[in-house]
């Protein structure tokens, strides 16, 4: 087998060299390879390059296309290690040494975009502990960090506008303490799982303190970690009492989101908002105005993006009042908008709204409800209460209307559907929002084209369609409960019957009568229900189909299973095949030629046992070959013999028309049978 061996060798060596090169291939490394770290399985290499040491990773399982983590200039890479600081991904830390001097830079893999990206915002506390150290390495380091107040130091603050907060070194500040989730501060030490956030005092002025409020966020570390949520800074302000959570702010103020973009910014006096104010919504939505004594008042704008439109009205003591102009997005026409009326901050009076030049809603408030009569987008009618209360005239599909009333918010009673050149199309009744009734289609001339009845939303009774011009009766199907149930009846064009049966859950049962335009009966075929092994519907009986008023084929069914059948040619009334079952259970299955002479006699035996509606019956229809075959020629004269034997073939002799013999097998079939007369 060393031959195998060798190619196996060639083909490795072969397929490697098609393979890129490592991106560390052949290179002087400054600190040994790290491959698969543990946050990203990334291969991390530190490279001597002309100038100094550059760090490269891939995520690339070939390792051929490196990104670059970072240019450490002339230095000496001295450790390389994780931290969990925060419920994200781990801070992987690089300890380098540089003109003497201890650095170390932290990096947080992006698994969107499959990058690592230095934690710009931790560099100050880094700095910090490393600053004049002779002696360092990665526990020491770890210690350090683990000492500082949980941050997720990847957050982006988006910028204020206030230069003071913008600037904040959120790694440094003197803890106040630790909040539960209702702003009581918390006494033990460590907090303990009930540590909603925290507060940290970073400047002094005149009595007032800038202070900086850290949330939690929601999801803490996994099970058997140690408890590391996902701190960022929500709130920053100027506090006279920031040992408690809230009501000591005095200055200005900013509070973040959880993704870090501004979600208000303004000021406070002895606690209480005052000034101009701006406060974030949904999908990046800015409302602006004024508080008093923590009071909104005066102007204000509402923005709600997320809808396509702001509002400006007036503040009365942090309540709406008056008109408050609704603004469509900067893109619609001026004209469009509309308006709202307040009174204490609930809708009353007059309201409208426009859309491309056109009022689209318009009507009355009483206490933040709908009242009286409305436009709306979906019709114009009556509300009470706030809901749709009596006569309405609704909008529907293709420029129809709908006239109906309603009765607490649901149509009741009768529907019309009119059509856009005023012609009614459809009645329809309805009890509580559902169909309960007669419901009528008429056509362009208004004759009736279609009636059902329904009862709680379900067809019930007797289902009428008519011809294009109304004048012809096609179907009178009728339902119980939504099901077809009873009589079944179709007409052709003429009216003359086309179909004529009954259903009996969605089954036809009985005799099933259809007929043909000439109004000849084509097939009747009777239907019953009976128990096997469950409850079926099936042919039971004599089928028969006609064409031209001559029977063209007689199949009798045993609940199912076909027994006997006749089949005849429509021209002649001859028969073309046929099965006969004997007293003694043999079975013939016979063809004919079209001069009446038999073409094939197939000879069968025996039966299977069914159980029909706790009776045991002979199903003839399973019947199996047994006995001799016969085959004839046009002419009366034997074609074929052959004999079964437990359902395989014992011989067979094959003769001419002249009753010749032409083959045979060599055991012989006996003496050979009596020619068949023809019918």
């Amino acid at each position: 087998m060393q031959w195998t061996r060798s190619l196996g060798l060639i083909a490795c060596l072969a397929f490697g060299s098609t393979q890129a090169a490592p991106f560390y291939a052949d290179k002087p490394l400054a600190h040994p390879l790290i491959v698969g770290l543990t946050e990203s399985q990334a291969t991390l290499a530190f490279i001597k390059q002309a100038g100094g040491v550059k760090g490269y990773y891939s995520v690339d399982p070939d390792e051929s296309q490196p990104q670059l983590l970072d240019d450490f200039g002339n230095a000496t890479i001295e450790s390389v290690f994780n931290i969990a600081l925060d419920s994200e991904s781990p801070i992987r830390l690089v300890l380098f040494k540089q003109g003497g001097q201890y650095r170390v830079y932290a990096y947080r893999y992006n698994e969107n975009d499959q990058l690592y990206q230095r934690l710009d915002k931790l560099q100050p506390a880094l700095e910090r502990i490393t600053k004049d150290r002779k002696k360092l390495d990665a526990l020491t380091v770890k210690q350090a960090l683990r000492q500082l107040t949980p941050l997720n130091y990847s957050v982006f603050y988006e910028d204020s506008g206030i230069d003071e907060f913008d600037q904040l070194d959120h790694s440094a500040g003197t803890l106040v303490g630790y909040f539960d989730q209702g702003g009581k501060p918390i006494s033990a030490n460590p907090p303990g799982t009930d540590q909603d956030s925290y507060k940290k005092t970073f400047a002094e002025k005149d009595g007032r303190f800038l202070t900086v409020t850290y949330w939690r966020g929601d999801a803490p570390a996994q099970e058997g970690e140690p408890l590391l949520y996902n701190y960022r800074a929500s709130r920053v302000a100027w506090e006279t009492e920031p040992q408690r959570f809230t009501g000591s702010e005095d200055g200005p103020s900013v509070a973040y989101s959880g993704s870090g973009a501004v979600a208000a910014v303004g000021a406070f006096a002895q606690g209480q908002r005052t000034g101009k104010w701006g406060i974030g919504g949904p999908q990046g939505s800015w409302s602006q105005g004024g508080y008093i004594n923590g009071k909104r008042q005066g102007q204000w704008n509402l923005d709600h993006e997320s809808e396509g439109y702001f509002m400006t009205g007036e503040y009365r003591d942090d309540l709406r009042e008056g008109r408050w102009d609704i603004h469509l997005a900067e893109f619609e026409t001026p004209q469009d908008g509309g308006f709202v009326t307040y009174a204490r901050d609930l809708r009353n009076g007059p309201s409208e709204r426009r859309e491309n030049g056109q009022v689209i809603e318009r009507g009355d408030y009483l206490d933040d409800r709908r009242q009286g009569l409305w436009l709306t987008p979906e019709g114009t009618g009556h509300f009470d209460q706030g809901v749709r209360s009596g006569p309405w005239q609704l909008k529907a599909a293709e420029g129809h209307t709908h006239s109906v009333g309603f009765v607490a918010d649901k149509m009741d009673g009768e529907l019309r559907d009119t059509d856009a050149k005023g012609v009614l199309r459809v009645i329809e009744h309805y009890r509580g929002g559902i169909l309960w009734g007669t419901q009528e289609g008429y056509n362009d001339a208004g004759q009736l084209m279609y009636s059902y009845n329904y009862e709680n939303g379900q067809r019930e009774g007797r289902s009428l369609v008519y011809s294009a011009d109304g004048k012809v009766l096609l179907s009178d199907i009728s339902y119980r409960n939504g099901n077809l149930q009873g009589p079944y009846l179709t007409f052709l064009a003429d009216g003359s019957p086309a179909t004529v049966g009954r259903v009996e859950g969605s089954d036809f049962i009985g005799l099933m009568t259809q007929l043909d335009e000439h109004g000849q009966i084509f097939s009747a075929t009777p239907r019953c229900r009976f128990e096997s092994y469950r409850t079926e519907v099936q042919n039971c009986g004599m089928a028969r189909e006609f064409r031209q008023g001559r029977v063209t084929s007689e199949r009798d069914y045993l609940y199912g299973e076909l027994q006997e059948y006749r089949e005849y040619d429509a021209q002649s009334g001859r028969k073309t095949r046929e099965r006969v079952i004997a007293a003694d259970d043999k079975v013939s299955e016979i063809t004919y030629y079209d001069n009446g002479q038999i073409d094939c006699q197939v000879n069968k035996a025996g039966f299977e046992w069914m159980t029909i509606n706790q009776q045991r019956l002979k199903n003839h229809d399973r019947a199996k070959l047994a006995g001799e075959q016969l085959c004839y020629h046009r002419n009366g004269a034997i074609k074929s013999r052959e004999l079964l034997e437990n359902g395989l073939s014992a011989c067979r002799l094959v003769y001419d028309e002249n009753g010749t013999q032409t083959a045979s097998s060599p055991t012989g079939c006996g003496a050979p049978a009596t020619a068949a007369a023809s019918q």
